[in-house]
């Protein structure tokens, strides 16, 4: 089906601001200060912010879960606990593998990919808009961190498991617990006739902006 371009735009627009919802989760605010971010993930300039958002769209985090998810699957359910326990004191690789383990199997093959394409979008800002690179530059990062993220993710579903996996992650945290409180909000990303989310269908074809 023909859609203007205009429209098609407006559609692009929604589905970024639905990606960069999952944000929300765990930042224990509704306010995200973008300058902080850039200076979290190392962008001071043109180069560095160009570097970096490739990085996350051609490799990010999602490398290193997938090499412990790799490892681990190979092992059984007794040898995955063996391997946990041999962590000893060291808490953050404790909390990584079982991070891992959880979601052994509620999870597509890219993994926690959701998690930097979330963030390579949602940092793809040109001049004026707080990043260093060009607006049209800034576009096509986020662009291809949309279509990428529509490559490995089938729904909104599985695309925020896919994020809030890589939170944990990030964050070594086990618990589930910020999501229960934060249930509501969580919530109602998917059913308020407000939603970015509700009003974004998964499948738009941007392959022709």
């Amino acid at each position: 089906m023909f859609i203007f371009t205009s429209k098609k735009e407006k559609l692009f627009t929604l589905f970024t601001y639905s990606m960069h919802a999952a944000i929300t989760i765990g930042s224990g605010t509704r306010l995200i200060d973008v300058k902080d971010n850039y200076t979290k993930w190392g962008m001071k300039d043109a180069a560095s912010q160009r570097a970096r958002l490739t990085w996350m769209l051609k490799e990010g985090e999602r490398k290193e879960f997938a090499r412990l998810h790799h490892f681990m699957t190979a092992l059984s359910e007794s040898g995955r606990k063996e391997y946990i326990d041999s962590l000893e004191s060291d808490q953050e690789r404790i909390a990584k593998a079982k991070v891992v383990q959880f979601y052994m199997r509620r999870l597509p093959a890219e993994g926690i990919a959701a998690y930097d394409y979330t963030w390579a979008s949602f940092l793809s800002r040109g001049k004026g808009d707080y990043g260093y690179i060009s607006k049209e530059e800034a576009r096509q990062f986020k662009l291809q961190a949309v279509r990428q993220t529509q490559q490995a993710y089938n729904n909104w579903g599985e695309f925020f498991t896919g994020y809030i996996a890589g939170y944990q992650f990030m964050t070594a945290q086990t618990s589930l617990d910020y999501l229960r409180e934060n249930e509501w909000e969580f919530t109602r990303y998917f059913v308020s006739k407000h939603s970015s989310i509700v009003k974004t269908d998964w499948h738009t074809d941007f392959s022709d902006l």
